[in-house]
């Protein structure tokens, strides 16, 4: 009987979130408003009229394959851009449940439950649905590749751990940085109180899900450039945009004249040998960058200069993300001994180091949201806990 009711407040929980990012989007009008909306739509209709996943004959692979893929599928099938916000947000409301399975298998029901609920109405969330950009899908990805590395801890057979490899592979070509993961996951595995062919049947699984996922878009690649390229050719435009001389760390428009211009493989090298250069003429520069960029991974507000100095954006951010600060520090550091907590913390620390090398925006942390919420709840209850025994004891005595 309990566990019909906890259903049904999950079931609830669900349906509000789903119908508050219908709500949203019912709010936006009937086109793109951000820069990379135009650019993911540009390679729909190149997939679509037979050119293939590119944004142009020179940006052959510049984009990961999948957001785009999974877009002009939904083309094909006469979606428009509301239906394609409306599937979004269902992808999202898939996400809150999975926040919820994380949560309780980590930690306890109560976390799961109230981490669900915090995600179900969570802001940033819910704004995302609304454009043509892969931070849904990503975030969707994020999760389901955690769920199934945490369930590794708990299989005989290798069938969690081959789902883990694909949704991280899927992840990662959604965003090459989940790629990244895959040594993090191993090690993980590695640590598990186990025998030790068990932990090499999960390894194996893994990487073959994984390496069977990304083969597609890496032997594409080796056709059209005869390299290999797991993921885009975009990472030395992405570095130099955060390393350059008048870079802040966020997004920069200075690029050298006639760039692209410059074959694809030959700019990536380029724009990398001209960041390494600046870093080596002004490594004081460049430690000033890490630091701010990882203020703004960080930031409470946005950085966006649309949205940074708009008094609701503003309000809406401190009192959603930010009044959660405080419990996620806490949450973080009481969880280090869990085993299965530590899938977080690995995946936190390489976003964060990742970006704070390359490029930072309060956008590229949203992946880590979920993960966000579920420590700052877990501390919040660990800390009402601790204050309510200490408290309780002093009465005592």
């Amino acid at each position: 009987m309990e566990r019909i009711h906890k259903n049904k407040i999950l079931v609830f929980i669900l349906l509000i979130g789903f119908f508050l990012r219908i709500a949203f989007i019912l709010t936006l009008k009937n086109h793109f408003y951000f820069d990379d909306e135009f650019e993911y739509y540009k390679i729909v209709q190149n997939f679509l009229s037979g050119k293939g996943l590119i944004v142009a004959n020179n940006l052959k692979s510049f984009r990961p394959p999948l957001y785009p893929l999974v877009i002009s599928i939904l083309f094909l099938f006469k979606i428009n851009l509301i239906g394609i916000r409306i599937f979004q947000s269902l992808v999202s409301t898939f996400s809150v449940y999975f926040i919820y399975l994380i949560g309780k298998k980590i930690f306890d029901e109560k976390v799961g439950i109230v981490s669900a609920f915090i995600s179900s109405f969570y802001p940033f969330f819910i704004f995302y649905n609304g454009f043509l950009l892969t931070e849904t899908l990503f975030v969707f990805l994020t999760v389901l590749s955690i769920f199934y590395l945490i369930m590794t801890n708990t299989e005989k057979n290798g069938k969690f751990s081959f789902f883990s490899g694909v949704f991280l592979g899927l992840g990662g070509l959604t965003r090459p940085i989940l790629q990244l993961y895959l040594p993090f996951s191993i090690l993980h595995i590695l640590y598990f109180k186990e025998n030790l062919k068990l932990k090499f049947r999960k390894i194996i699984f893994l990487v073959v899900g994984f390496c069977l996922t990304l083969s597609p878009w890496i032997i594409r690649n080796y056709r059209i450039f005869h390299k290999f390229i797991p993921g885009t050719t975009m990472g030395g435009w992405v570095f130099w945009e955060g390393n350059n001389p008048y870079s802040d760390g966020g997004p920069c428009p200075y690029f050298p004249e006639g760039i692209l211009e410059i074959d694809e493989i030959e700019r990536d090298k380029i724009l990398y040998k001209m960041a390494f250069k600046t870093i080596k003429e002004n490594p004081k520069r460049f430690f000033y960058l890490l630091k701010n960029k990882f203020k703004r991974f960080w930031n409470i507000v946005p950085n966006a200069p649309e949205f940074e100095k708009k008094f609701l954006y503003r309000f809406i951010s401190v009192f959603s993300f930010g009044i959660m600060m405080p419990f996620f520090i806490i949450g973080f550091f009481f969880s280090l001994k869990n085993k299965k907590a530590q899938f977080l913390h690995s995946l936190i620390i390489l976003f964060t180091i990742f970006h704070i090398v390359f490029l930072a925006s309060i956008r590229y942390r949203l992946p880590l949201e979920p993960f966000y919420i579920i420590l700052s709840i877990y501390g919040f209850l660990e800390l009402k806990n601790l204050t309510s025994s200490t408290y309780f004891k002093r009465k005592k005595v």
